[in-house]
């Protein structure tokens, strides 16, 4: 979601929602998740898939593979673990 992506994200990430909206109500999935990815990256390039703790992004990585992206990988833990296990600064939206 945009407000995680603005509190801190890896350099050169790039924002594509999986979810549109959460509530307590629900999840609302991006219909246009996988078209979105696909104006970025092309099914045989690789690239990290990440979000704050890891659990929307191992979703959404294993609805890339799905679609055909072979080399889609998960940040397994998420931002948070990145930044814990490399000792990271956030990197802010301008």
């Amino acid at each position: 979601m945009r407000e995680d992506f603005d509190k801190g994200h890896a350099p050169g990430a790039r924002n594509v929602p999986y979810y549109l909206s959460v509530t307590p109500q629900g999840k609302e999935k991006n219909p246009h998740f996988i078209d979105e990815v696909a104006t970025l990256y092309g099914k045989d390039d690789g690239f990290i898939v990440g979000c704050n703790t890891g659990n929307r992004s191992r979703f959404a990585t294993a609805d890339l593979l799905n679609a055909g992206f072979k080399n889609a990988r998960n940040l397994q833990g998420g931002y948070r673990s990145f930044l814990q296990s490399a000792d990271q600064q956030p990197s802010q939206q301008q």
